[in-house]
């Protein structure tokens, strides 16, 4: 089986919808899956950055057609957007540069004088902590960027709008545009190629500087319709009422202050840029975001965008001022330290609602999801990287800064002490219950209706379970969640009954 040794993900979510879905392979069908050939790798879930193992983790788009192939299948279904009006003419694109200069969210003043969303740039924010896909890679120190259309400083609508998303450590871009005339929103991945790949070589400095947003080899464009029955879906959180409803952008954290995002004028912004700079410095872009005008990362534009293209309302919202506040009386040194860590009643209402399958997870409570101590030793690596002390291929794993004891409150792990069904409900909800287009095998397997579903599909989850986590059948993926020994335990019993 062909395997990646990156931590891939995909969830256009604007730093929220939190998943964990299997892909199809055999779990209709009630057959036993055989594990692959293993090769020495760090611990699934590995959260220790002086670990020098790499994880070995699947390829969630095994099996699907590249390149021009691919390009033809998804402009044949004839949207009309500015994606498709712009990639199904196979541009040349060999960059993160040149993908916004194509998409028309170039930066075309680089200087200190330049601005966010004004004098001619897109505009831009950049979040410390996700609870997509990707919230294994985000924190302060490798964040995840977004790229926009520019609000005019309010929410107002933008037709023919595109959003662009990314985090390193993953070769994709996230891509979402919609049609003017329509208004009917389409979600995109752009997968690149980056040299490292040929020979499964790639490492922690590759995908995780600079060189990673350049030097591509090639491309393939995938839309939410490829990728609905694979693991990086991006349905059921973007519609998540199910097949025939409105598509719709994510943003929880939708509210002043902002908590997890980067901005200069607020305390978590703030804190959340300076941890930022300590590694990276003041010279480096990201993203294609000049390095000069990075700390005008603003959430302010990023809610003007998404309230102005009609998606006020989101589903278990997170109530950013009330939360924070909450912290902060819990927590005297928050936001700048986070242990002890903090706690907020407010937050724990959208815990336990999430914790039952209703809605995705919510954000973490505090501003900080990093462990002081990892943190430091990751700063002070990537820094010497900056200055040409360290080669990139020294580079340990700057994304394993996770505050352990947050792991769970993250939903990177299930509640501790959760029975077997709460563990399988917490895990597997959001990607296996009854509101997904049931064309697709992943529906087969609803968690929520356990009571009801045949022995033989029950041990098929099982086997799924069981499987090693670098295979791309093992449930829960380990792209995205990790189950300790005790609670897949647990989910095994529950299953067996």
């Amino acid at each position: 089986m062909k395997r990646s040794t990156l931590v891939l993900g995909f969830a256009f979510a604007l730093g929220l919808a939190a998943a964990a879905c299997s892909s199809e392979d055999n779990l209709q069908n009630g057959e036993d899956p055989a594990p692959g050939p293993q090769t020495p790798s760090a611990p699934a879930g590995s959260n220790d950055p002086r670990d020098p193992l790499q994880e070995i983790l699947p390829d969630p788009l095994e099996g699907l057609p590249k390149g021009q192939e691919q390009l033809a299948r998804v402009c044949a279904r004839g949207a009309n957007n500015r994606v498709t009006q712009r990639l199904c003419a196979n541009p040349s694109i060999d960059s993160v540069e040149k993908l916004q200069e194509v998409l028309g969210l170039g930066f075309r003043n680089r200087s200190e004088n330049g601005q966010n969303g004004g004098g001619g740039n897109p505009a831009f924010a950049l979040l410390g902590h996700s609870s997509s896909l990707v919230a294994r890679s985000v924190s302060a120190i490798n964040p995840r960027a977004f790229v926009f259309t520019p609000p005019p400083g309010r929410p107002q609508r933008l037709p023919g709008w595109v959003v662009m998303g990314f985090a390193r450590g993953e070769p994709f871009v996230e891509i979402a545009a919609e049609d003017a005339q329509t208004r009917a929103p389409a979600f995109y991945l752009l997968k690149f190629e980056i040299a490292c790949e040929a020979d499964h070589s790639c490492k922690a400095g590759d995908l995780l500087t600079p060189a990673v947003e350049k030097g591509w080899k090639g491309w393939s464009l995938y839309d939410d319709e490829d990728l609905k029955n694979t693991l990086v879906d991006c349905r059921h959180c973007h519609q998540p009422d199910g097949p025939g409803t409105r598509m719709m952008l994510r943003m929880q954290e939708l509210e002043d202050p902002w908590t997890h995002w980067f901005r200069s004028d607020r305390p978590g912004g703030a804190a959340l840029i300076a941890d930022y700079l300590r590694a990276h410095g003041d010279k480096e872009d990201y993203f294609g975001i000049p390095a000069a005008i990075m700390q005008s990362s603003d959430g302010r534009a990023m809610e003007d965008f998404v309230k102005g293209q009609g998606f006020a309302n989101q589903p278990n919202v997170f109530d950013s001022p009330r939360i924070e506040n909450e912290v902060r009386n819990s927590s005297r040194a928050q936001p700048e330290t986070n242990t002890p860590k903090g706690k907020s009643q407010t937050w724990q209402r959208l815990y336990d609602a999430s914790f039952t399958g209703r809605f995705i997870p919510p954000p973490y409570h505090d501003v900080k999801v990093t462990d002081p101590d990892k943190l430091g030793f990751a700063t002070e690596a990537y820094a010497r990287f900056v200055q040409g002390k360290m080669s990139a291929s020294q580079l340990p794993d700057i994304r394993r800064v996770f505050l352990d004891e947050a792991l769970t409150e993250m939903t990177m792990r299930p509640k501790a002490g959760a029975t077997g069904r709460e563990v399988l409900v917490q895990t597997c909800a959001q990607c296996h219950n009854g509101k997904l287009d049931p064309s697709i095998s992943r529906a087969k397997f609803d968690v929520t209706a356990l009571d009801t579903m045949s022995p033989a599909m029950k041990q098929n989850a099982i086997a799924r379970l069981r499987l090693p986590a670098s295979d791309r059948r093992h449930m829960p993926p380990a792209l995205f969640r990790t189950l300790p020994a005790d609670a897949l335990d647990r989910a095994i019993a529950e299953l067996s009954k």
